[in-house]
């Protein structure tokens, strides 16, 4: 990389002012949820009398005051192989392992019951659907219970702990921070420009959060539904491929961020995803690293995605 194009990655990272538009006032109901959490415990059958607790699982969950919604979790202590890697015969085991959403939310404070509306999710058929769950919240600690919703465990309880903002948050940082919905991928010749493939996604999004966090939903354009409530192992295979969907921790310079994977169905935890970054007013261009093709040719995929939620909407009230 020259150094005259890592000096235009830092300036277009400064702080920019976003429109008033975005800068949205919560709900006062909304404001005490607003914050990133992680996930402590994980119940499923609470409501049948014979709950099962998953050991060791692992999640995040973010709310922002702007209404939007991300979660991601799994009940598997470790993940040795990736969900597109998965052998057919472990596929319906793998696929039961993942869940989440991305989308928006609602708060009925004196039920005390969030409503959710997804955008996509790990199931291909989360999209657009609405469902509800109750909670309590005692200072710093969220629980989520479940007792009937599309596409999961009947009974299931999520305990969440709050996680506080990083202390001395920079301006470069501050700007990164947000929801970001996927608009379009281009295969890019960075020496000529010349753009040889766009690609599309069902609605994605990534998500970077001031306590230092990083979560991804990016599924594919198009998954194939299940023809059944439960999928085949290749329906559940199939689901699976092409999926990114990861939660980690974030780390920000000027002109990069970094995603350290702590859980995922692709890539697998343990990796560290180094991302060029620009940022231009509302919109994010993320840059991966540069490769080659079997002529030797050099290509850059570039992502761009569009500002939904930033620094006022996240910070927790």
């Amino acid at each position: 990389m020259t150094r005259a194009f890592v000096v235009s990655l830092a300036l277009a990272l400064v702080w920019v002012a976003r429109p008033s538009s975005l800068q949205t006032s919560p709900p006062s109901t909304a404001s005490p949820l607003v914050s990133t959490w992680t996930l402590t415990t994980f119940e499923q059958g609470v409501s049948g009398g014979s709950a099962a607790r998953v050991a060791n699982p692992r999640g995040m969950l973010i709310l922002d005051a702007a209404g939007h919604a991300f979660e991601f979790f799994t009940s598997q202590a470790t993940q040795r192989i990736a969900g597109g890697q998965v052998p057919v015969a472990e596929a319906l085991a793998a696929f039961a392992a993942y869940g989440g959403f991305w989308g928006h939310y609602r708060v009925d404070a004196a039920r005390k019951t969030i409503t959710y509306r997804a955008e996509s999710g790990v199931h291909p058929q989360i999209g657009g659907k609405e469902f509800s769950r109750s909670f309590e919240l005692d200072e710093n600690r969220l629980t989520i219970t479940s007792t009937g919703e599309p596409y999961a465990t009947t009974g299931t309880k999520w305990v969440w702990d709050r996680v506080p903002t990083i202390d001395n948050l920079s301006p470069l940082y501050r700007q990164v921070v947000g929801f970001w919905q996927h608009i379009v991928e281009k295969r890019v010749n960075p020496t000529t420009g010349t753009i040889g493939s766009e690609t599309k996604r069902s609605p994605s999004v990534i998500v970077y959060t001031p306590a230092g966090f990083v979560g991804v939903h990016f599924p594919p354009l198009n998954r194939k539904p299940f023809a059944a409530d439960t999928p085949t192992p290749e329906e559940a295979l199939a689901a699976l491929r092409g999926y990114i969907g990861y939660y980690g921790a974030l780390t920000v310079y000027p002109g990069q961020v970094f995603h350290n994977i702590l859980a995922g169905v692709s890539p697998i935890a343990g990796s560290i995803l180094r991302r060029s970054a620009v940022i231009t007013g509302d919109e994010l261009s993320v840059q991966l690293p540069r490769t080659r093709n079997q002529q030797g040719e050099e290509a850059q995929t570039v992502v761009t995605l569009k500002r939904l939620s930033g620094e006022m909407d996240m910070l927790p009230r």
